[in-house]
């Protein structure tokens, strides 16, 4: 007869036990082996950064538009018109029917797309347009009014919501990029902002996945990049499962996100003192070949600081290329040493243009500030703004940016020091109510040539380079409730405001110089939004009221001939007849007024420089008359371009994991 016996059977359970640990651990038969990373091998072997806009989230919402000309409507039955009724029923909107039945108001689908890797301080923009039926004519003067974005799904043929993901409010500039001339379209620049992050993925190859491998592309990320936010030191990487990773970008690279993610893919998994040095000497070596010098100047980048005499080695290379992928490299490690080097490639080389510009703004030295400052005076207009819109990247609060407040604050004629005590006199200051800028407005003191920039992407901004410039009489301009007006050979301006009639919206009429600058504040403070001032500056260069161009997005162009020199080791360093040949080239064009007209470019459009369309970017304002579209942003075209070009340089990032 068998007997039970506990403590025996305990005792063979136990055994079991530490049995079973002892097999995992040595590895068991029925789960294959993990094996060991090499000594050359580098993050792209194990994992892929997903960058493609597909994982882009799409966004929508129904909002109203308020301040129309009477040129709203009173939007018909719909499933947007029962939604936009609740929203306003829930804000404590009282008779929202009869509202919607306004002339001066209208219903607007508000779209957004939120790139991956945005955050939550980040400003987007906004596309509106109309419902379906509706007889709204025209958006110009209008305002968004705050507004929920969620994810819409259409099911059942019924329209779903998901989460509210975004909000959007702010002024309406009628045109988008696939309709610029309608004005029954429009966007609100930088108008939206995300709840949320949305970091970028690295994902784990299908034969790598595990909870090791994820944890070990951790710690060789954040090895390498890491940054204080508030209290905290930071790694860039954080391990979510065994399959993928989220990353997020370091500020210095927040302006050239795809530099960051080379450097990643060319992390070493295996590191030691030793293998440093072998691979600093070797990579040191190949930064002087023209041919492999992109490559090794991202894989110098990506052993940090301590390969900072290594890439110094390249600024005295004969050959610029080698020159500049050392003072790109340099850039992004906070050393300025190739500050010139890059400067020289911003005016002379357009392929390498926006690479240098973003350089220049990754490196938060004087040497760098100072250079950036230096460019806003050449001539050639996207190196200009290309070197403003680098030096606020860096530092918003500049001096050298020249920020003008737009709106005055309200006087205080309570704050006198003589009969208040200090006291109440600080208390009073410091409670006066401030007026937000209805745009961001610069006046650059340089001596460059009169120009007067405009955005049209991204953000409300006008940036007049050249203090002290004064319209040109006589003056006509304004259709709307905004008159300027000015006598051939006036000295002033006067400026008149035609009200509605309406509780704080009367007749109003100013005096104000002929600056630009004094003009632009004026008419703001009557009420004027930010499209407004753009349609009377527009106007103005139309007119030749302007004593320079007026341009609009006239920023650098990146090509691909970057990265077929950076990645593919293409040497693009032209022989000095050839740069001769070029220089002389480009004033005879500018002055025969022959852009775009290059026969060598229409026969082959692949071949296209970002110089060329740079030029078509900056193209004057009252040039654009006869253009079909003439309120189209030259960027718009520019980034069409760009959009063609994704599968040639998808191809060339193909070959680079591949190396």
């Amino acid at each position: 007869m068998w007997r039970y016996h506990a403590r025996r059977n305990r005792t063979y359970l136990a055994l079991w036990a530490i049995a079973a640990v002892a097999l995992v651990g040595a590895g068991s038969p029925f789960k294959k082996q993990e094996k060991p990373p090499k000594v050359e091998e580098t993050v792209t072997n194990l994992a892929s950064i997903f960058t493609s806009s597909h994982n882009s989230m799409r966004l929508e919402g129904v909002g109203l538009v308020v301040g129309l000309d009477n040129t709203g409507s009173e939007p018909p039955p719909s499933w947007y018109r029962e939604r936009l009724v609740d929203e306003m029923r829930k804000a404590g909107v009282e008779n929202a029917e009869k509202l919607l039945a306004d002339p001066s108001v209208s219903i607007v689908i508000a779209r957004l797309t939120i790139p991956t890797g945005s955050s939550k301080n980040d400003r987007l923009d906004v596309e509106l347009e109309l419902p379906p039926a509706c007889g709204t004519t025209s958006l110009a003067g209008g305002y968004l009014v705050e507004c929920r974005l969620k994810e819409v799904a259409i099911a059942g043929g019924t329209p779903k919501e998901g989460q509210e993901l975004a909000l959007a409010k702010g002024p309406v500039m009628i045109g988008t990029d696939a309709k610029p001339d309608d004005p029954k379209v429009g966007r609100v620049l930088g108008g939206a902002r995300v709840k949320k992050d949305s970091p970028f993925r690295l994902e784990l190859k299908e034969n790598r996945k595990s909870f090791k491998s994820s944890q070990m592309l951790q710690n060789v990320v954040n090895h390498r990049f890491h940054q204080t936010e508030g209290v905290k030191h930071n790694g860039m990487a954080t391990a979510k499962t065994d399959s993928f990773l989220e990353l997020r970008v370091p500020k210095v690279y927040k302006h050239n996100q795809n530099r960051y993610f080379r450097v990643i893919k060319l992390l070493p998994l295996v590191e030691s003192p030793q293998l440093t040095q072998m691979r600093m000497a070797t990579w040191g070596e190949e930064l002087l070949d023209p041919t492999k010098a992109g490559i090794a100047a991202l894989r110098l980048e990506g052993l940090g600081v301590t390969a900072i005499e290594t890439l110094k080695k390249g600024l005295v290379s004969p050959n610029e290329q080698v020159r500049f992928f050392a003072a790109e490299a340099l850039a992004y490690l906070n050393d300025a040493s190739g500050a010139d080097v890059l400067g020289d490639h911003a005016i002379k080389n357009a392929e390498f243009r926006p690479f240098a510009l973003a350089a220049l703004a990754a490196t938060d030295q004087s040497a760098s500030r100072m250079k950036l400052v230096k460019l806003m005076e050449v001539p050639e207009i996207p190196v200009r703004y290309g070197a403003f819109d680098a030096l606020r990247t860096l530092d918003e609060s500049d001096p050298f940016l020249g920020r003008v407040k737009v709106l005055e604050d309200p006087k205080d004629d309570s704050d006198d020091s003589e009969t208040i005590p200090m006291a109440i006199s600080w208390s009073s200051r410091s409670h006066r109510s401030h007026r937000a800028d209805p745009f961001s407005l610069y006046v650059v003191d340089t001596d460059g040539p009169p120009l007067v920039h405009l955005a049209r992407t991204k953000r409300c901004e006008i940036v007049v380079f050249g203090r002290g410039q004064r319209m040109l009489t006589p003056i006509v301009l304004g259709n709307g409730p905004i008159l300027l007006n000015a006598a051939d050979g006036d000295h002033a301006l006067q400026i008149s405001k035609i009200g509605t009639g309406r509780e704080g919206d009367q007749d109003a009429k100013v005096n104000t110089s002929l600056d630009i600058d004094d003009v632009i504040r004026q008419t703001a403070g009557l009420g004027a939004k930010y499209p407004d001032i753009v349609t009377i500056l527009q106007g103005a260069a139309r007119q030749k009221n302007l004593p320079g161009p007026l341009v609009v997005d006239a920023v650098p162009v990146p090509t691909t001939d970057y990265l077929q020199a950076a990645i593919l080791g293409k040497d693009t360093t032209k022989k000095d007849d050839e740069v001769s040949k070029t220089s002389a080239e480009v004033p005879r064009r500018r002055f025969f007024g022959l852009f775009g007209k290059d026969p060598k470019k229409d026969k082959d459009k692949d071949k296209e420089t970002d110089g060329e369309k740079g030029k078509d970017d900056a193209k004057p304002a009252e040039s654009k008359k006869d253009e079909p579209k003439a309120d189209a942003p030259k960027t718009d075209e520019a980034i069409k371009k760009s959009s063609q070009e994704t599968t040639e340089k998808r191809s060339l990032l193909d070959r680079l994991r591949r190396r």
